[in-house]
């Protein structure tokens, strides 16, 4: 039996190397994001995050609400029978718009004139 040599030794190195760091670029690459919490200020009916609440509204209709800005508007997701009604189930929409409690109701336009201000963030969000 032949005995290995150092030359052999030295040409199975970097074999092992190349192996080690393809093994570490699949671990690195396979391995799970870390998921950040939600952003408080938008809601998301389906997985059941509504940090403002959940609000009724008349004909069925529910309102997950997002936390209020400094000026009290807020992100506000809506659940809403389909277009069969009370026939078929009903469903959250798939956006969130800025609305603002005016009156003991939500709105998207505030009495004054304008738009509620939902921290300089777009009108509405869509998921």
């Amino acid at each position: 039996m032949i005995e290995p040599s150092w030359r052999d030794a030295l040409r199975r190195r970097p074999a092992i190397t190349m192996l080690t760091a393809a093994a570490a670029v699949v671990t690195l690459a396979v391995a799970p994001a870390a998921s950040a919490d939600p952003d408080p200020h938008i809601p998301n009916g389906e997985a059941g995050w509504c940090p403002g609440g959940q609000r009724p509204g008349g004909g069925g209709i529910q309102y997950c609400l997002g936390a209020p800005f400094p000026s009290g508007a807020m992100y506000v997701q809506t659940w809403s029978f389909g277009s069969s009604g009370p026939l078929r189930p009903g469903a959250w929409m798939p956006n969130a718009s800025c609305m603002a409690w005016v009156e003991n109701s939500l709105q998207g336009g505030l009495p004054y004139g304008g738009d509620p201000d939902c921290g300089g963030g777009p009108k509405t969000i869509h998921f």
